[in-house]
């Protein structure tokens, strides 16, 4: 008897604590006194994420908000972007309730979040965050330019959701010309600046779209190769390597990752219909992925449109027979080529040498709202201790003249698609 009152008294206990409000929940966290400084500077976002219904929020912890200085989003802090504030934070918050459990088993997982204007992303659902569990029980959650933010505290359940604290913000994600570089990756991206500028927009904008990008050393194996090619031609092979789609992006959770058994090999293969209109096969053996012959070598790079995986071997739409093989030991080359002399990587002097951003940072003029807060015309905080500068600011101006990759250009290119100039 005295164990069932015991558990009776034990389950009242959670109950209550399940049934807390968000308010209560992130008022009684010391670490969290920054994030609740932040939310309390845009009340509209603050009181719909308390009474919305299954949600996730990922909350940058008071140690997130330290390095803050140091990270590309210093400046929308320092002059009190409220636009990018507001859709940082709602780039926080993933649609369903996901608790830690649910990120088992070593896949990931991409959760949709409430960043859904198209102005500043254009997947289908809301752009997402990926989670995955690593060994020792630590849980990473991954955004945009490959940010990884590890998860210190899971679990933390509200009446209407659950939250998890991370040590550093998630960044949303960019288009694949500004992320590059962040991937150790130069002439994918320059390939596309060289083809024509329709499709240079395209792989910016277009929506859902999945790239399959050969690595630098990939191209630089074939660069000689690229001379001989007609416009036509190179047009079509760069559009082998991207997948269109209205609906779907197809992250590794969407690719095969099943096991089937057959001629004593453990594969699973699907079909992809490439931009240029040739098929690619996906397989899934010995633990790889592979489109055609190439070997995805790194996946799940999100992009502001999509979905980006290097591969380690150019595509060829006129070589589609060619099939996976994961007992060789590096790239399959499939088109003839050699690398050029002094190993120049094709393509980057279409990069620009040197950008100039102008993005402003001005605040919309607020009004004050009944309960004393600054507010601008859509609601959201225009000023608030937690949302200002910082206590070292950088002194970043609102012009910045940077080399291609540097830090103006990501900065630029996160209000660029936030919608902020």
């Amino acid at each position: 008897m005295q164990l069932f009152h015991a558990f009776a008294a034990c389950s009242l206990f959670v109950g209550a604590f399940a049934q807390q409000s968000l308010v209560q929940l992130i008022q009684g966290n010391p670490n969290l006194t920054e994030f609740e400084s932040l939310l309390k500077a845009f009340p509209n976002i603050y009181n719909n994420l308390s009474s919305a219904s299954e949600i996730t929020i990922f909350a940058p912890s008071n140690a997130a908000f330290a390095q803050l200085n140091y990270t590309v989003l210093a400046p929308a802090f320092d002059s009190y972007n409220i636009a990018f504030q507001r859709e940082l934070i709602r780039y926080h918050v993933a649609v369903g309730v996901h608790p830690s459990g649910s990120f088992s088993g070593g896949s990931f997982s991409f959760l949709p979040t409430l960043l859904t204007n198209q102005s500043t992303t254009n997947v289908t659902g809301g752009q997402v965050i990926s989670v995955v569990e690593q060994a020792g029980n630590n849980f990473v959650a991954v955004s945009g330019l490959g940010v990884r933010a590890s998860i210190t505290q899971v679990d933390m359940t509200f009446n209407n959701g659950v939250l998890h604290i991370v040590d550093t913000f998630l960044i949303p994600p960019l288009d694949l010309t500004t992320s590059s570089p962040s991937f150790n990756l130069t002439s994918a991206p320059a390939a596309f600046i060289a083809a024509p500028s329709v499709l240079t927009d395209y792989v910016n904008v277009a929506e859902d779209l999945t790239i399959f990008a050969p690595n630098n050393a990939a191209l630089q194996s074939i660069a000689s190769s690229f001379s001989s090619m007609t416009v036509q031609d190179f047009t079509a092979l760069v559009e082998y390597h991207i997948v269109p789609s209205n609906t779907t992006v197809y992250y590794s959770s969407n690719l095969p990752n099943g096991a089937v058994a057959q001629n004593g090999s453990v594969y699973n293969t699907t079909t992809l219909t490439s931009l240029q209109g040739g098929n690619l096969t996906i397989t899934f053996i010995a633990n790889s992925l592979f489109v055609n012959q190439a070997r995805i070598i790194q996946q799940d790079l999100l992009l502001s449109n999509g979905v980006l995986h290097i591969i380690d071997s150019v595509l060829d739409p006129n070589a589609t027979g060619v099939a996976a093989n994961p007992q060789n030991p590096g790239p399959v080359q499939v088109i003839p080529g050699s690398s050029v002399p002094g190993n120049m990587l094709p393509f980057t002097t279409d990069l620009p040498t040197s950008t100039s951003i102008l993005f402003s940072l001005v605040t919309p003029t607020p009004t004050m709202t009944a309960n004393g807060s600054a507010e601008t015309g859509d609601g959201s905080a225009a000023t608030s201790t937690g949302a200002g500068p910082l206590s070292t600011s950088k002194g970043w101006g609102e012009r910045v003249e940077v080399g291609t990759g540097g830090t103006g250009i990501v900065l630029g290119a996160l209000v660029w698609v936030l919608g902020f100039i």
